[in-house]
């Protein structure tokens, strides 16, 4: 659960027992398998604003990372298959991916899960009526937190589900603001769950206060780190650069001897807003390393031999020995249990040199780069930009180095058009064509899961797969 104090991870804990709220989607077992005298509904569960304050923290233990950490590096080029995998991740690594698919199905029910309980407590605060100021500022500041989650839970959704993220009439997901129980909503359009995104993230920010900074939570800056990866992605580059502006401003780059102390937790300097992580929760680095000698994944040959000499990201990311994976280290008794980071400052400079290279400012792209890169390589030299596609390509280049196990590849390769494009010595050892992908291909679209499509017949399935 979230790493905050002894008072705040009970009351997490309590409601996950006590609090039980139903997910319409069929993958979210554990929202559904619950017997009628475990249930508490949230008339009597929910009625006073400590009553929120418990179950807001208890929507944000169910915020998840690891599924989609996990697909962006199989799918991708950011991992090699070692002899000492046992068929781990195996079928979304060589793209033998169908409707049944678990991972992509754990990310379907996973967001929607936080939704559903996200909708569960507004629809509570609205029965409540705080008898002080200090109690009706703190239900706004729960209610804002709630409608963040749900936009970006939204966005999450739609960029794993939806085949455009600038076709305003494809499909996306349903949008849900509200708690389904017996629905069966049909999908969205993009344009719709952007709308709705939108409407949420501005009533969010007019609710929680300038004054609140804990980046546990979700705060006016994480709210404006969303917005800017949003724009980026609907290619709205003069929003992307002035909302990433503000946070580059507010926000430093770690220095080179402070950055590797980020990946222990044990410095937060470039960290808008994570998801923090204790003993108990789901460990992203076992995902890799199970343990301190098993190794599932190894980093790519293409990953590794991308950095250049003197580059404090390569040996904090990776061993140089045998390519095994350190970004999540934890510790010996918790191996690879850290905090999961979904906003650093150092995104924020990449999402502001992409559109100022798609906005033809060039040098200012550049010069983005380079101050990341100073802050990264000892006596860095810089880059310089012949040129739009020469600049995105180098940018998508740096993002590759700065970025990989932390859920972007997937998504940096999608939006940009660009293929899936192994080195041989990275595919050499599948037993599957599976050194590259076009980017045509239907399988940059995630499957609903075939769970839903049985159960919910509104549900359109994604072009390629067959129910």
């Amino acid at each position: 659960m979230l790493r905050i104090n002894k008072k705040i991870k009970n009351n997490i804990r309590v409601v996950a027992t006590a609090l039980v709220i139903g997910v319409a989607f069929s993958s979210c077992n554990d929202a559904i398998d619950v017997g009628p005298d475990d249930e508490i509904v949230e008339s009597n569960a929910i009625t006073t604003v400590n009553d929120v304050e418990t179950a807001t923290i208890g929507v944000y233990g169910t915020l998840a990372a690891n599924n989609a950490i996990y697909w962006n590096s199989l799918f991708t080029d950011e991992l090699k298959l070692p002899s000492s995998n046992n068929g781990q991740g195996i079928q979304v690594h060589t793209w033998s991916i169908n409707t049944s698919d678990g991972t992509a199905a754990g990310i379907f029910g996973n967001y929607f899960l936080s939704i559903n309980r996200a909708n569960r407590v507004l629809q509570a605060i609205e029965n409540i009526q705080p008898s002080t100021e200090e109690g009706v500022a703190r239900l706004n500041r729960y209610k804002g937190e709630l409608l963040a989650i749900r936009g970006w839970a939204h966005f999450k959704l739609l960029t794993f589900f939806s085949t455009s993220y600038t076709d305003g009439s494809a499909l996306a997901v349903p949008y849900l603001d509200y708690v389904v129980v017996l629905e069966k909503p049909a999908r969205n359009t993009v344009n719709e769950v952007y709308a709705g995104i939108a409407s949420d993230l501005t009533a969010a920010r007019e609710l929680i206060p300038a004054s609140f900074t804990d980046n546990i939570f979700f705060t006016r800056d994480a709210i404006t780190a969303l917005e800017a990866r949003i724009a980026l992605y609907k290619k709205d580059y003069s929003t992307a650069i002035a909302k990433s502006s503000q946070l580059i401003s507010a926000y430093p780059l770690a220095t080179m001897s402070n950055y590797p102390l980020i990946w222990q937790d044990a410095n937060d300097t470039e960290n808008i807003f994570k998801l923090a992580r204790v003993v108990g929760d789901g460990a992203v680095g076992q995902l890799y390393n199970p343990n301190q000698t098993l190794i599932y994944w190894l980093a790519s040959d293409k990953l590794t031999s991308s950095y250049e000499a003197n580059d404090i990201r390569f040996n904090t990311f990776i061993q140089a020995s045998n390519q095994k994976i350190l970004k999540y280290p934890g510790d010996a008794s918790t191996v690879g249990l850290n905090d999961i980071k979904l906003f650093r400052v150092s995104e924020q400079y990449f999402i502001r040199a992409e559109a100022y290279a798609n906005t033809s400012q060039i040098a200012l792209a550049a010069a983005d780069i380079n101050t990341l890169r100073s802050n990264r390589i000892a006596g860095a030299t810089p880059v310089t930009f012949n040129g739009q596609t020469d600049a995105i390509d180098k940018i998508l280049e740096e993002r590759f180095r700065e970025l990989p196990f932390e859920g972007h590849r997937f998504f940096d390769l999608k939006r940009n058009g660009k293929p899936v494009d192994r080195l041989d010595s990275d595919c050499s050892i599948l037993q599957a064509d599976a050194c590259d992908l076009a980017n045509s291909s239907y399988l940059f679209t995630l499957p609903i899961p075939q769970g839903e499509i049985f159960t919910n017949p509104n549900m359109q399935q994604n072009p390629g797969y067959n129910n």
